[in-house]
Parts: structure tokens; C-alpha cells; sequence
């Protein structure tokens, strides 16, 4: 593995043995970055936060309410749905995670709700590092790499080198090669 700080002439970009974006994307990569976030006391809050702000299951209800509770009920996630919203604790990160798990198996139903749920999340990611696209990336980068999140740095440049590989297409790979792929890694570890 790369050690960031040395910058050494034997630093190396380790080959992507996790996954292949050739096998199915990089979900398997994604979901173990997702799961090594969600141990971080930041990303709990931010998840919290944006969890909190769409279920909203506090003693004032409204129709809306209802009828978000009725829909969420009606699906295959009602009993992650009811372990949550009658948990004393809402922050309950177990309990929110089992939530968008199930959400997200099935999509096919709660696809409304992950979309209102990625926007709040990005919104909340957004206002940790403000400035544009740019410092939002580096940011990312530097709290995976430097800072909070350097426990998941593992997962982090597993799942980039993913997204970096899938970035490029059998088309582009002949046009610039397997070194040029190699060389957007070991740049990504230099940031």
C-alpha cells in the first residue's frame, strides 16, 4: 500500500484485487467504503441529520406524515421503518443503516425516498466542504486520506481505483493504456 506521506520512489499503486468494474460496476467497493463511513462519528451525524430530516416522526404529525408512514409501511422495509420510528433513539446508527439497507434492496418501491435521501446527504456533505465541485473532491479527499475518515483510506482508494478504471472505457483503455490508468491512481495517492 501507498504510504501518502513519503512520496517515495517506492510508492506503488497496488492492483485492484477487490473488485472489478467489469463485474458489475463498483458496488462492492462503494458498499464497503459505505460501511467503513458509517463508523465515523461525522458521517453518523451528517447521516443522522439527513435521516432525521426525511423521516420526520416527532410528536407533531401532519397528513403528510401519515402518509409517508402508509407508504413506508406498505413496502418490504416496514418493520426496519417501525424498529426506527419507535426506537427511543433515533440516532440509532443500527438501526438507520438497516433502514437504507432495506431501502435500498428495494428500490423498485422506496426509489422516491433514496432520491430525497442522496440529495440531503450531498447537501449536508456539500456544507462541510463549501466552495464548489473542486474543494467538495478535495475536501473528500483529504478527510479519507489525512483526516477523520483515515481509518477507511483502505476502502476509500479501493473504491476510487474502482471508479478511476470504470472511468475509462475498452475504447478509451486501448487509446491511452493500462499505464495511463496506473498513473491516475498513484496521483490520486499524491493529493
Amino acid at each position: 500500500m501507498v504510504n501518502s506521506e513519503s512520496h517515495s520512489s517506492n510508492d506503488q499503486v497496488p492492483p485492484s484485487t477487490t473488485c472489478s468494474p467489469h463485474e458489475g460496476g463498483c458496488k462492492e467497493a462503494e458498499d464497503k467504503l459505505t460501511e467503513c463511513m458509517l463508523t465515523l462519528p461525522k458521517v453518523k451525524e451528517l447521516t443522522t441529520k439527513a435521516m432525521t430530516s426525511v423521516f420526520k416522526t416527532d410528536a407533531s404529525h401532519d397528513v403528510a406524515e401519515d402518509k409517508f408512514a402508509d407508504y413506508m409501511k406498505g413496502g418490504a422495509c416496514k418493520e426496519p421503518f417501525m424498529a426506527l420510528s419507535e426506537c427511543p433513539d433515533r440516532d440509532n446508527t443500527h438501526k438507520q443503516i438497516a433502514m437504507l439497507k432495506c431501502m435500498e434492496a428495494h428500490s423498485d418501491y422506496y426509489h422516491k425516498y433514496n432520491e430525497i435521501i442522496d440529495k440531503q446527504v450531498s447537501k449536508e456533505v456539500e456544507s462541510m466542504f463549501p466552495g464548489g465541485e473542486v474543494k467538495l473532491a478535495l475536501g473528500v479527499h483529504e478527510f479519507f486520506t489525512k483526516g477523520e475518515g483515515d481509518c477507511c483510506k483502505e476502502q476509500y482508494f479501493a473504491c476510487m481505483d474502482c471508479l478511476i478504471e470504470e472511468g475509462f472505457n475498452e475504447e478509451e483503455e486501448e487509446e491511452f493504456g493500462p499505464g495511463f490508468i496506473n498513473f491516475g491512481k498513484w496521483l490520486l495517492r499524491l493529493l
